[in-house]
């Protein structure tokens, strides 16, 4: 009888199948992908068409929809609500993105246009964008990369790891820590409640650099010669440098402190709660 039911269950199970369509579109359009769940792996090429290999149910189909703007890739369930489907998206390099789901992995990877991709359970990864990029996903780490624009980038339950960014940054986790490493920006913003931070990148002299955690440590890798002025605050952490400071201003017990780096200029603060904040040299 066991067996006769495993029998009717994996009869009644929907068949796998594999959509792998080509249309032309606009390379200067926006490619807009909404799944439930599943993966989205989306690369570039040369031409100006896009490829869709997706991997699906029997019970659910594939649908493109091309205008001159936009490019929506949707899937279809014959009833109910998609569930589980696998994109390999391939599009010129110039189009925007927008992903957007609910258990959804997302990798994308040669884009030159703006990027965002949002997920509530998933792993956000991004290897280009220019423009305006922004990232969020509620359970998961974010993992950036050669982003040359503004940087908007955001977890809940997870970390976010920045690396060879050009432009502005706002970052924010609860729990995760922060790295960023070869950044060149005159603007970053970055908060976190339980985690890391670690800075390695440029000061420019007009820049502000404002850094947060409740708990964790905080990195700030500064070159010789970096002119700043250098507010730090903490309540039960401790501060300290690889290089001498002097300092104009102590207040509260020696909790917040400020000093001056070289001539002024850029503006840095510092904020942990309880860890540790260090200015390292690279």
């Amino acid at each position: 009888m066991l067996t006769t039911l495993m029998a009717l269950a994996v009869l009644s199970a929907p068949l796998a199948q594999e959509t792998d369509t080509v249309v032309a579109v606009n390379p200067e359009a926006r490619l807009d992908v909404s799944a439930m769940g599943g993966e989205v792996t989306i690369r570039t090429w040369d031409r100006n068409e896009m490829r869709v290999v997706a991997d699906h149910s029997s019970r659910e189909r594939v649908e493109i929809h091309v205008s001159d703007r936009v490019v929506k890739v949707r899937t279809k369930r014959e009833r109910g609500v998609s569930h589980s489907v696998d994109y390999e998206i391939t599009i010129p390099a110039t189009m925007d993105v927008e992903v957007s789901g609910t258990f959804l992995e997302v990798d994308i990877e040669g884009v030159r246009g703006e990027v965002s991709a949002h997920t509530v359970q998933g792993e956000l990864r991004l290897v280009g964008g220019a423009g305006f990029v922004t990232l969020h996903s509620t359970q998961g780490e974010v993992v950036c990369e050669g982003v040359r624009g503004r940087l908007e980038v955001g977890s809940v339950n997870g970390s976010l790891r920045l690396r060879d960014i050009e432009g502005d940054i706002v970052g924010e986790t609860v729990n995760g820590s922060v790295i960023m490493e070869d950044v060149r920006s005159g603007d970053v913003e970055v908060v976190t409640m339980n985690g890391e931070i670690l800075y390695d990148g440029t000061i420019e002299s007009t820049g502000r650099y404002a850094f947060s955690n409740h708990n964790g440590d905080l990195t700030v890798m500064l070159p010789a010669g970096t002119d700043a002025n250098v507010s730090v605050s903490t309540f039960s952490g401790d501060f300290n440098a690889d290089f001498p400071v002097t300092l104009t201003e102590t207040r509260s017990g020696g909790k917040r402190i400020s000093f001056v780096l070289g001539d002024g200029g850029a503006r840095i603060e510092l904020e942990s709660f309880a860890g540790t904040i260090r200015l390292r040299r690279p």
